[in-house]
């Protein structure tokens, strides 16, 4: 099932990812001893890091989730452009969030081999599905580092995780979860936030194959829930 959700700004989308993370995360808690979380990097998912880091960093048991980035440059953990080093550091200056386990990918490995550890990770977790997995939009729709006319995005694969030679935006060299890893996802929420979205986000609403419209149909396809939050500059129904 798809929802969209609009909102006034992009602080209270936020605020709203925030809640519902925790709400998802606390309930798949209740049923089993450790749970998935994918998480996006950019600037409106990080809002939503540290509302929860300031708002409910008491309302989880953090030691029982697990957390990975959907995507990730292959650059050292300290670098500003490492997603995982910089939600891994606000969520380590909280004495709460610092007890989430990590899936770390290892970007000192050359791409290829970065791509089949970081799966090798994931299926470590013997997870059935991730619980809940939150994306971006990017202005040309893509989504994790799955752009469009990329051949990472065009050509199906089997794999959870793939190499990125040539992303349009830099750095150029990424690590990505696949269309193929989307078939197991419980909870999807899409950040659709930004006046310089609108034109993608209208595409994907009218089903055009960018990254993100075939991102959350794959999860749709595969019972996920999909969930888009909408602040007023996004949207566009012209």
């Amino acid at each position: 099932m798809t929802e969209i959700r609009n909102y006034k700004t992009a602080e209270d989308v936020a605020k709203a990812a925030a809640e519902n993370a925790v709400e998802i995360l606390q309930i798949a808690i209740n049923t089993k001893e450790d749970v998935s979380w994918v998480l996006a990097g950019g600037t409106s998912p990080m809002q939503a890091y540290q509302v929860i880091v300031r708002d409910y960093a008491s309302a989880v048991d953090w030691s029982k989730v697990t957390v990975l980035m959907g995507d990730e440059r292959m650059v050292p953990m300290n670098d500003k452009d490492s997603n995982t080093g910089t939600i891994k550091g606000l969520f380590d200056a909280s004495a709460e969030l610092s007890k989430v386990k990590w899936i770390i990918p290892d970007t000192t490995l050359d791409i290829v081999a970065a791509a089949k550890d970081f799966a090798r990770k994931i299926a470590a977790g013997n997870y059935g599905e991730f619980d809940l997995v939150w994306l971006g939009v990017g202005e040309d729709g893509h989504t994790l580092s799955l752009f469009p006319g990329n051949v990472a995005f065009a050509e199906p694969t089997d794999e959870w995780v793939i190499p990125v030679y040539d992303s349009p935006k830099l750095p150029n060299e990424r690590i990505t979860l696949s269309l193929k890893a989307l078939e197991y996802v419980d909870e999807l929420v899409i950040f659709a936030v930004g006046a310089s979205k609108q034109d993608a986000l209208k595409e994907a609403r009218l089903k055009r194959l960018l990254p993100i419209s075939v991102a959350s149909d794959v999860v749709e396809t595969n019972g996920g829930e999909v969930r888009w939050l909408y602040d007023e500059a996004a949207w566009n129904d012209d």
